[in-house]
């Protein structure tokens, strides 16, 4: 799309797979009173130690949990963990000051220092499969999830309606236009809008990742260019991401490929595919001349530290801010910002650092995306 705008055993990725795609067409619900059951990978029977704690619905994955391992925590903190809703894997980014941007779009100056709570995000992009289970659970009116229902914004000057005519909020099909059943249930969900990619983050008890929250998961700490380092020839990429190459599908992938392929170019967290496939919504409003205002803390946080010296109270925006509801992105826009590239990108604007953005009522066929689910702040 055009920028307007780990070592797993093959056991567990087998088992992984069979789960995400059985739980696109059925659910481990109990009866048809759409009560969410554990799911089969989370460890339920799990002692978390003190300080540690998990919101309800998410369990540290089964097998991959063992307090005190360097392999399987930070800090007492899985390393893995499972969402019940929708069964998807998520893993631990560590809170961390990261160097956010600096790369070689004139959106993307000056660099900056970002301060970044620790949270968990999805290991890859929600599939096909699992979109569809939140589209029969949580929308059709046959098998409605009565505990859940989109968010309404009625009014016109609501920071999050953005002017945009008719219900841009509800959920539709058009998920299904670029959906196979059978032939790519594991593929990434694309044509969705962000008003759908975030009411399934918000059925699922999860948020969109805001744009230092994705940058943190994809690059870490040693500002990198990609997920897996500075490489950046399609010799060597082609087996690391899905990007559009002069060779046609040297990848092996036309368009979309499995949300669990190139393991090679998983982030420092583990993470797939934060380069190409499909690029990926974030909870941010977009504005190329935000890097100018830099914030130091992303996201919100419930401490009180007092008025900053620069940054926030500086950005010209209609609302006054303090430390408490400080964040890197601004709270007014048009379009929202969408990162990571795509199968349709090549490999130079998968960038770790690439910004891309569009309206969020807007179903594209290269942009899917992925959930992170935030923590209290680590003191």
């Amino acid at each position: 799309m055009a920028a307007v705008n780990r070592v797993w055993t093959g056991g567990l990725m087998a088992c992984a797979l069979a789960v995400v795609l059985a739980s696109g067409f059925g659910c481990h619900c109990k009866n048809k009173s759409m009560t969410i059951l554990p799911s089969p990978l989370a460890d339920t029977a799990a002692v978390l130690p003190e300080g540690v704690t998990l919101p309800a619905g998410f369990y540290p994955l089964a097998g991959h949990y063992q307090p005190n391992s360097q392999d399987d925590d930070y800090n007492g903190w899985p390393r893995y963990i499972v969402s019940d809703k929708d069964d998807m894997i998520m893993a631990y980014v560590p809170a961390q000051a990261i160097v956010m941007g600096g790369g070689a779009g004139l959106d993307e100056v000056p660099a900056r220092t970002v301060s970044v709570s620790h949270f968990y995000i999805d290991l890859h992009e929600v599939s096909n499969a699992q979109f569809n289970r939140f589209y029969r659970l949580a929308v059709r009116q046959d098998e409605k999830d009565s505990s859940w229902s989109p968010e309404h914004p009625l009014r016109a000057n609501d920071p999050d309606y953005c002017g945009a005519m008719g219900r841009p909020w509800q959920v539709t099909r058009a998920f299904k236009d670029f959906w196979r059943l059978s032939a790519n249930n594991l593929h990434p969900v694309r044509n969705v809008s962000w008003w759908e990619a975030n009411s399934y983050s918000r059925w699922t008890g999860k948020q969109l990742p805001t744009e230092a929250q994705w940058e943190a998961a994809a690059r870490g700490s040693d500002r990198r260019k990609y997920p897996w380092g500075n490489q950046s020839t399609s010799e060597v990429t082609r087996y690391l991401c899905n990007s559009k190459t002069q060779k046609a599908n040297y990848d092996g992938y036309e368009y979309t490929a499995p949300v669990e392929s190139f393991a090679g170019g998983v982030s420092p967290y583990g993470v797939y595919q934060m380069a190409g496939n499909v690029a990926e919504w974030c909870s941010d409003w977009y504005d190329p001349g935000r890097y100018a205002y830099p914030s130091l803390e992303d996201p919100p946080s419930d401490v009180i530290r007092g008025p900053k010296l620069f940054g926030d109270r500086n950005y010209p925006n209609p609302q006054d801010k303090d430390a408490r509801n400080a964040r890197v992105g601004p709270l007014r826009g048009d379009q929202k910002a969408i990162r990571g590239g795509s199968f349709a990108d090549p490999i130079e604007s998968c960038r770790v650092e690439t910004r891309e953005a569009a309206r969020p009522d807007a179903h594209l066929n290269d942009v899917g995306f992925r959930c992170v689910l935030p923590l209290a702040s680590a003191q």
